[in-house]
């Protein structure tokens, strides 16, 4: 399947409208190619500072390497990559939201991971040439930066700083399924539903004067499919934890009072 990342070719993404048809139960009607984003681009240097890719690196390295990338609007709901994609490319996010999920053979989507501002996605191209094994979709209108497999290798291969930045977040995230997979097979939904949020608040919390406001909005069917769990057992699991006064929820956010973001 062809990048949806060039507005200029519509055939392309013509070609892709047959490719996903299939998806359409899942996402809904597709939405126009996404467009460069000409406002952003004078900041393009700014916002790959804030990206983890270049944690620790030099405004002048940035700077030299800045041209590899380009700066994209997608809107809500739109198909970054599908499942089974040839294409080689990595993404990292300026602004907006990102899921990350897996179709199984009868069709059941499993939502993998949702991220945010300063994550990157898309990173398994640079180590092989197989196909893509996940679908990425914006949950909100997203500010993307994409970059070609090649030529990202060819910078981490010269820049060490940057390599072990891919390293320490290929890590974390394999950190992360362990953590995971032990939840699935000792914790309680409750207990299950508490570490979902305690990692996601160190990833994309923010100290408020009533505890950690965590800048990712999910549904209970997302964090069901995150702990591999059901809708209706987190809803229930979600309600005791506001009784409780684990966590707020003001419909939009959940926030764990008391708690600190920490690194």
């Amino acid at each position: 399947m062809g990048s949806l990342t060039d507005p200029g070719d519509r055939s392309g993404y013509d070609a892709q409208m047959t490719d996903v048809a299939s998806l359409l139960p899942v996402y809904g009607e597709l939405p126009p190619p996404p467009e460069p984003d000409a406002e952003e681009g004078s900041n393009k240097v700014w916002y790959l500072r804030q990206n983890r890719l270049f944690a620790q690196a030099s405004l002048e390295s940035i700077e030299d390497c800045e041209h590899l990338f380009k700066t994209t609007i997608f809107p809500k709901k739109s198909l970054v990559f599908d499942q089974g994609d040839p294409t080689r490319l990595v993404y990292l996010i300026k602004r907006g939201q990102v899921r990350i999920a897996r179709l199984t053979e009868d069709g059941k989507e499993v939502t993998v991971a949702i991220l945010g501002a300063g994550d990157i996605f898309g990173e398994e191209t640079l180590f092989d040439q197989e196909e893509r094994t996940t679908v990425a979709v914006c949950m909100e209108e997203s500010l993307l930066c994409t970059a070609k497999a090649e030529e990202l290798f060819a910078l981490l291969s010269r820049d060490p700083r940057l390599a072990l930045n891919v390293a320490k977040i290929l890590s974390e995230r394999l950190g992360d399924a362990s953590a995971t997979m032990e939840d699935l097979a000792y914790a309680k939904v409750s207990d299950r539903i508490m570490h979902l949020f305690e990692r996601l608040a160190v990833e994309h919390g923010r100290t408020t004067g009533k505890g950690t406001r965590i800048d990712v909005r999910l549904t209970h069917a997302d964090i069901a499919s995150l702990i591999g769990s059901t809708r209706e057992t987190v809803s229930l699991e979600m309600s005791n934890l506001i009784k409780a006064g684990r966590i707020k929820h003001d419909g939009r956010h959940v926030t764990i009072p008391g708690k600190e973001v920490s690194a």
